[in-house]
């Protein structure tokens, strides 16, 4: 009777949350925090800089040691269809994975139920043009080591390691994927900036409450890099940069995401 008694007032109780989270009602005027947790795993386990060894569908081995790129663009849609972009300024983020801070972007959002996440991977081109005192911080051309001056644009996305399978005499492979379609129209380079679309209704919308922080976790498949929708095979492009198949690299890094789950009405932490 006591067990009975118990699954029933469970149920209850269970009942009554579902129905305060569908009754919220939110206030555009109010804020929340909304943070990004990015989690790179490959051949699914987490991601270990420089000492674990992985393997391609060419089984190839190699590591990992440098690993960078650029999220920027951020937008988000509600249940209602409606967007809120955030504020050019404050859309760009460097995710680097020697860096744990920077695999959480955090910002503020006006409260709601979002149902939609979208990013460039990359840098856009009208800030890529901009004049360079405006481009600051994680943007600073001269900082981060992610700019080609050589090349006048951004690397979007940097993937560095080591690989018997390399044809360098270090044995090293460096993926540096940038271009932004360039600053001559008559003449454009390729356009490797890439829109991310994150469909958040089936792992769990992110409900933003004022004072609250919805975090939504992403996982992101670095083994895509060379076993996307394109194969790459290291042996015979061991260094892609402005040339070789960067397009294609492109292509597999905008497949590197999914979502996991996502953790609502969390207390804001600065950790």
């Amino acid at each position: 009777m006591n067990f009975r008694f118990l699954i029933c007032s469970l149920m209850a109780v269970l009942t009554l949350i579902s129905c305060k989270k569908e009754n919220l009602e939110y206030n555009v005027n109010n804020t929340g925090q909304l943070k990004l947790k990015f989690d790179h795993i490959i051949n699914g386990k987490t991601l270990v800089l420089g000492t674990s060894q992985y393997s391609n569908s060419f089984q190839e081995h190699f590591t990992i040691d440098i690993l960078k790129y650029y999220v920027s663009n951020i937008k988000l849609t509600n249940d209602k269809g409606v967007e809120f972009i955030l504020p050019k300024k404050e859309s760009f983020f460097l995710i680097d994975a020697t860096n744990n801070e920077s695999l959480f972007p955090r910002f503020n959002v006006p409260e709601g139920n979002y149902t939609k996440l979208e990013f460039v991977l990359g840098v856009d081109s009208l800030t890529s043009v901009s004049p360079k005192e405006e481009r600051t911080g994680i943007l600073d051309i001269e900082d981060n080591d992610m700019y080609w001056s050589w090349n006048s644009g951004y690397i979007f996305f940097k993937m560095e390691g080591e690989s018997p399978a390399a044809n360098t005499a270090n044995k090293r492979y460096a993926y540096h994927i940038g271009l932004f379609g360039g600053y001559d129209k008559e003449n454009p380079t390729k356009n490797n900036i890439r829109t991310i679309s994150i469909d958040l209704s089936k792992a769990g919308s992110a409900t933003v409450q004022k004072d609250l922080s919805s975090d939504i976790h992403l996982m992101v498949d670095i083994g895509k890099v060379m076993d996307g929708t394109n194969k790459i095979k290291i042996s015979e492009y061991s260094s892609v940069m402005v040339s070789g198949p960067n397009n294609l690299i492109a292509d597999n890094y905008s497949e590197m995401f999914t979502h996991d789950h996502t953790h609502n009405f969390q207390k804001i932490s600065n950790e």
